[in-house]
């Protein structure tokens, strides 16, 4: 008898599904994270202006954030979200305060995708980093069809470097980049982690159709009419020569 695989889905992220529900340190409040909208303007004017030497040197947009107004902080959020998936990004609120920032960015190859972050300098020290990092893990291997998670750093960039090493992701390789921030020496290292998603598909042919058949049952989930459309076929597609390759029947209810 032929294995059956179960449907699996991919639950679209509704804001609260990434609240973390325990009080923050010596705070009553929990750490909760959103989608970085425009409405996050003056929230995220008021955590650069306390100082942002510790973003800019190595991001070199924050060189003078401390100094935006308002409206020029609105315009660098809609510059942010301006471009589709894989681009998010997500900022983490402490009460009224914003904390922290995590984005998960482009990385090469469909599959791969890496993430950025930075802590408002009134919370530093409190593994804030940290929980951004978890956040978007979770973001990319739970809700989105990714494989690979990667980490990228500075060599100088201590507390960045100490994420991924917490959080056991494997260290790849170094690589030379051109100095864009103060701090940075040009050299970084990169760190990976996959997802579980992949485990059963050795081949690369069988890795690129699994992430067809995961993106396009998130785009199901996310927008039936898009899906409709643009998607379906592909989706039938990917589940039947998937089931060619393996031998084994794959449950297309998720297609039909």
């Amino acid at each position: 008898m032929q294995e059956e695989i179960e449907p699996e889905l991919i639950k679209f992220l509704p804001e609260l599904d990434l609240t973390d529900y325990k009080p923050h340190k010596n705070s009553k409040h929990i750490l909760e994270t959103k989608r970085l909208r425009p409405e996050h303007a003056l929230a995220l004017q008021m955590a650069l202006k306390k100082g942002t030497e510790h973003i800019s040197a190595y991001f070199q947009w924050a060189d003078m954030a401390h100094t935006w107004s308002t409206k020029q902080t609105l315009f660098w959020i809609q510059a942010q979200l301006k471009d589709g998936l894989p681009n998010e990004n997500f900022v983490l609120f402490l009460g009224k305060d914003l904390v922290g920032m995590g984005s998960i960015k482009p990385h090469g190859h469909p599959r791969s995708v890496q993430m950025a972050y930075w802590t408002a300098k009134a919370y530093l020290h409190q593994g804030i980093g940290e929980t951004i990092a978890r956040t978007l893990e979770r973001v990319a291997f739970i809700h989105r069809p990714y494989q690979y998670l990667f980490i990228d750093h500075d060599a100088s960039n201590r507390a960045s470097g100490s994420i991924p090493q917490k959080l056991n992701y494997q260290y790849i390789e170094h690589f030379d980049t051109e100095i864009s921030a103060k701090k940075e020496t040009g050299l970084w290292l990169s760190w990976r982690k996959e997802s579980d998603r992949y485990a059963d598909y050795p081949t690369e042919r069988e890795r690129d159709l699994r992430f067809a058949e995961l993106s396009c049952l998130m785009f199901k989930e996310m927008h039936p009419d898009i899906y409709e459309t643009d998607y379906k076929e592909l989706h039938q597609q990917a589940l039947k020569k998937l089931e060619e390759i393996r031998g084994r029947t794959i449950d297309k209810g998720d297609a039909a």
